[in-house]
């Protein structure tokens, strides 16, 4: 039972420290990640992903990166990514840490490779002096008929595939915890408005934080040349009844609280006004171009904003009223600062001047840290393998009859030859001037 049960293992184990298996993994993945580029997502854009085929939503081709098959998928490739590490780990640990000179000339390294003579004592001396002049680590170790040795340089330059193949599994991992624990979501209000930020709309995720966000003001600032400066939203969050925190937002200047962050992601026009229904006033903030409406308490009037003119020394406002269902406005007409007007007996509206919407896209990701942290590792990885190198010099030396021998020495850097013969050489001259002296 036991040898069965250590056979199924070794076979499992097996078939997960596949490069083929990685090599199909990747492909799927990229070709997952095709269709999730071919069709609209709907985390991205759901109007154009509800108008997919419904056997393709089905499939879960509008939302390819939250689907069961995808996730798998990753799960398969990071097992694929950990049993390859672990199993090479042993091998980049000797070739680091453990390593023993040649025991045969057979053994030195033969794609660039050099000879030296000399007597054997001082030749010993002059390679490990030049190599370690080099700043290369050196092991020598004594013959029947002469001595070897072994040198290695930048040891560190070995792990370097190693470390980028465990980012691939820290950034999978952040990227799971992302999805399945954070949420994503949009929201646009108006100025003086408080939003609980349970009631935004997400694309992904749930909102579990009770906290609301008072907008104070919105603005679409420009510079004295009349270009565009940016957009600015001055909010609070307020927690408890009390205000936690406030700060002044603008697009990739964002504010974060309690793991949430708030960015800056779209702004429109907007007017303040007034409604009197019998003495009962209410403030009113409305949307340029019908971005939302106010109905008026007991009645079936809708009121929205057609067109909006943000002029801060002379604003004015185009307005509809629809009563009903009806698709035909009962009521149409234009407001400016300070104008009230009636509106199908119903209730006064006065225009009290210029209000801006902010479009805020609120974000939770506690992957995120985990992320960076493969990114960096990526990054650190992809550094060490290409430009810090490991380089590692081996040779034999065998004695003559006489006093003399030659000394067969080898150089390699992984499957990379470029520059070995240089260093060979430089390092040749090297003990030759030493022996010499």
């Amino acid at each position: 039972m036991n040898k069965q049960r250590e056979g199924f293992v070794e076979d499992i184990w097996r078939i997960f420290s596949s490069m083929k298996l990685g090599m199909i993994l990747l492909g799927l993945v990229a070709l997952a990640a095709g269709i999730g580029t071919v069709f609209p997502q709907l985390n991205l854009d759901p109007e154009k992903a509800r108008a997919v085929n419904p056997v393709w939503q089905a499939l879960g081709f509008t939302k390819v990166y939250s689907t069961i098959w995808f996730r798998l998928l990753m799960g398969l490739l990071c097992i694929n990514l950990i049993v390859c590490s672990a199993q090479r780990f042993q091998g980049i640990y000797r070739r680091t840490f453990a390593l023993t000179p040649p025991e045969k000339v057979s053994a030195v390294p033969n794609k660039v490779q050099t000879k030296l003579r000399g007597e054997g004592d001082a030749l010993k001396s002059s390679v490990e002096t030049g190599l370690r002049s080099s700043r290369y680590k050196v092991i020598t170790r004594a013959g029947d008929q002469g001595w070897s040795f072994i040198g290695i340089k930048r040891r560190l330059g070995s792990w370097g595939s190693l470390i980028s193949h465990i980012s691939f599994v820290v950034l999978v991992i952040g990227a799971i915890l992302g999805t399945t624990m954070g949420f994503k979501g949009f929201f646009m209000a108006g100025t003086g408005t408080t939003i609980p930020l349970n009631t935004i709309n997400v694309s992904r995720g749930q909102v579990t934080q009770d906290f609301s966000v008072h907008i104070y003001s919105a603005e679409d600032r420009f510079l004295a040349d009349g270009s565009r400066d940016n957009w600015y939203t001055d909010m609070g969050i307020i927690e408890n009844g009390q205000e936690v925190i406030r700060k002044e937002i603008s697009v990739n200047h964002p504010l974060s609280y309690k793991g949430v962050t708030f960015y800056q992601a779209s702004f429109a026009n907007g007017a303040r006004l007034t409604v009197d229904m019998n003495g009962q006033k209410l403030p009113v903030t409305l949307q340029d171009r019908g971005g939302n409406y106010f109905q008026a308490p007991g009645t079936d009037l809708y009121l929205l904003a057609a067109a909006i003119k943000s002029d801060p020394q002379s604003p004015m406002v185009y307005f509809h009223v629809y009563k009903g269902e009806n698709v035909e406005p009962v009521q149409t007409g234009q407001l400016t600062a300070g104008q009230t007007i009636d509106v199908q007996g119903a209730y006064k509206l006065t225009l009290d001047g210029n209000a801006g919407f902010t479009g805020l896209q609120v974000k939770q990701d506690p992957g995120v840290v985990v992320v960076w942290l493969g990114c960096g590792l990526l990054l650190f990885g992809l550094l060490l393998s290409f430009y810090w190198r490991t380089i590692v010099v081996s040779g034999v030396y065998q004695s003559d009859q006489g006093a003399e021998g030659e000394l067969t020495m080898g150089a390699m850097s992984g499957k990379a030859v470029g520059g070995l013969q240089d260093e060979l050489d430089r390092l040749a001259q090297a003990i030759r001037e030493n022996s010499v002296l």
